[in-house]
């Protein structure tokens, strides 16, 4: 149990994607924009970790503690926007928007990445605020226009974090679109204004595009693509005993729900924005990925767990008290169960592996080598030792590159073949340490 506060998810080594946030933050804002715009993520997120690990250092703990931060606003915006969606009679709705809160600080697939040096902890944070300020700028009278600045800004800010993020903003535009029409010509130039704002990155992503459209890491979707995304969104991104269970409760309340009010004619206008929040994201990278190039990944979607939340809540308020706490407080205790698994991982990453290089290297002169899908975790760990030298091997453009090529131009590292005739260490993506000698 002891080990539980010094070892766990959240002070754990960094894995490959964590060590490539940590390689480019500490480079200079030029470098940083140069670097994200020939690789696939843009660079808000990256300046927000650059800013904070010049002050404390660019350490797991510090940088993660970001992430943590987005997390813990996510769901006090999540009460502030149900707040302002409902104010039943039968229950107030202080207790929904609370109880919801609750649910939201311990969905797993948001606690695991709250614990991530990446950009979904800011996503998910960014997607629940947005559809607050939407809900609110949409309504706006003529004169006003706090709520509608409001957005543009934070609509600019959203498509500058992750791409995914225009599918979040295309969930605003097709509810107009579908059930407020009037509200369109409103709203129609604080969308043109965050168009406006991506319109200098528009080349930088059309290229991306082009460039990863014959290879990328993400696969094409197949017939278990939609069903790992529900799993993983509502059960968690760890294969637990609970993982299933939590899905099938909170799809089984939101279906059946769903199926009640659509023969009563009871779909709510605030039903049908959580139901576009959920659907329009799931659906339109779909439909890129069938046509142009796989883009459908879980866990760019982590924040559609929020109105998959609120959905079950609602669903349930009207019930007499006790059937509505039952299987609250069963979801919540599923959730915690997860969230204990999640945060006692302390999997071995390459802080470890290089700590067991230098307990027998320091004493020897061989350089190390790595290959570019170590790159980012080797140079990370090794940097204050060696100068980590990258071999040519299966050296394509792929995503990392852009980090390696700019390392190699700041003089920070070199790309060139190991030595046939002196020994020389090899760093693994698998987390191995190889000395290969001349005999091998």
């Amino acid at each position: 149990m002891l080990n539980l506060f010094s070892q766990n998810y959240l002070t754990r080594g960094f894995w490959g994607d964590e060590a490539w946030t940590a390689g480019i933050s500490r480079l200079p804002i030029q470098e940083i924009i140069k670097i994200t715009s020939q690789d696939f993520h843009p660079p808000l997120y990256y300046f927000f970790v650059h800013a904070l690990g010049n002050l404390v250092g660019f350490h797991e703990v510090p940088i993660r503690l970001i992430s943590v931060f987005f997390f813990l606003l996510t769901p006090i915006v999540t009460y502030i926007l149900i707040r302002k969606f409902w104010d039943t009679k039968k229950r107030t709705s202080h207790q929904v928007a609370l109880v919801t809160s609750l649910l939201v600080a311990t969905a797993p697939i948001l606690f695991t990445y709250a614990f991530e040096a990446r950009s979904y902890a800011l996503l998910a944070l960014e997607s629940v605020l947005s559809a607050y300020v939407f809900w609110r700028a949409r309504l706006e009278q003529k004169g006003s226009y706090t709520f509608r600045i409001f957005y543009f800004i934070l609509g600019g800010l959203m498509v500058y974090t992750h791409y995914y993020a225009w599918f979040v903003l295309a969930s605003h535009a097709f509810y107009l679109l579908l059930f407020e029409r009037k509200r369109i010509l409103p709203m129609l130039p604080a969308a043109l204004g965050v168009l406006a704002v991506q319109l200098p990155w528009l080349p930088t992503l059309f290229a991306q595009t082009n460039s990863v459209k014959g290879s990328y890491w993400i696969g094409p979707i197949n017939y278990r693509t939609h069903y790992e995304f529900f799993l993983r969104v509502t059960g968690g991104d760890v294969t637990t005993q609970w993982q299933f269970w939590l899905a099938a409760i909170i799809g089984t309340i939101i279906l059946l729900d769903l199926f009640i009010k659509l023969v009563q004619k009871k779909v709510t206008r605030e039903h049908r924005f959580l139901l576009t929040w959920l659907f329009i994201p799931t659906l339109l990278p779909t439909l890129v990925s069938f046509v142009l190039m796989p883009v459908f990944f879980y866990r760019y979607l982590i924040f559609s767990a929020i109105p998959l939340l609120i959905l079950t809540v609602q669903a349930l308020k009207d019930l007499p008290k006790i059937l509505f706490f039952i299987p609250v407080i069963l979801i919540a205790y599923l959730q915690l169960r997860v969230d204990r698994t999640i945060f006692a991982q302390y999997p071995r990453s390459m802080r470890e592996v290089t700590q067991e290089l230098y307990q027998t290297k320091l004493q020897h002169t061989e350089p190390v080598y790595t290959v570019l899908p170590a790159f980012a975790e080797v140079m990370y760990y090794t940097a204050d030792h060696d100068q980590i030298i990258v071999s040519p091997e299966g050296l394509i453009q792929f995503s990392g590159k852009s980090l390696l090529d700019a390392y190699v131009r700041l003089g920070l590292t070199t790309i060139e073949e190991p030595p046939k005739d002196k020994p020389y260490y090899f760093l693994t993506p698998e987390k191995e340490i190889k000395l290969i000698t001349p005999t091998q």
